[in-house]
């Protein structure tokens, strides 16, 4: 194959993948990491994977199933223990708030990154717990 025609068809086929790049949706925020080292936001908690993000004084966990589904919340709860300013504890109670959510209201300072020891519970009773590190959203 000439040079340049080579030429031509690596640009096609980089502007192929970019064009269906750009038409596929993104992953949600509740699926970020799914299957790969887990980043702080996303953490196993016994068959579930649960993503948590702070946004507008709250803290918002997504439940997700061993497929990568959403997971009904309104069979699940949770509890967190926060680190606030001053390493000062905070014990939050997450409630179901529709879909695959669970809320609950951040109402104290913290520095950095919020840290916080999540224990998921289930229909059963305690599923098991994870510890969380993570940016608040800006």
């Amino acid at each position: 194959m000439p040079m340049e025609e080579a030429h031509v068809r690596r640009r096609l086929v980089t502007a192929a993948v970019l064009m269906a790049m750009a038409a596929a949706p993104g992953p949600s925020w509740a699926q970020a990491g799914h299957g790969h080292a887990h980043t702080g936001q996303e953490q196993k908690i016994g068959a579930y994977e649960v993503g948590l993000v702070l946004r507008s004084g709250e803290a918002i966990l997504a439940i997700t199933d061993e497929r990568d589904q959403p997971v009904d919340a309104s069979r699940f709860g949770a509890t967190a223990v926060a680190l606030a300013r001053g390493n000062e504890r905070r014990t939050m109670e997450f409630r179901p708030a529709g879909a695959n959510r669970l809320v609950a209201k951040v109402d104290f300072p913290f520095d950095g990154k919020f840290r916080a020891t999540v224990t998921l519970r289930g229909p059963g009773g305690d599923l098991g717990q994870a510890r969380f590190n993570v940016d608040p959203a800006r």
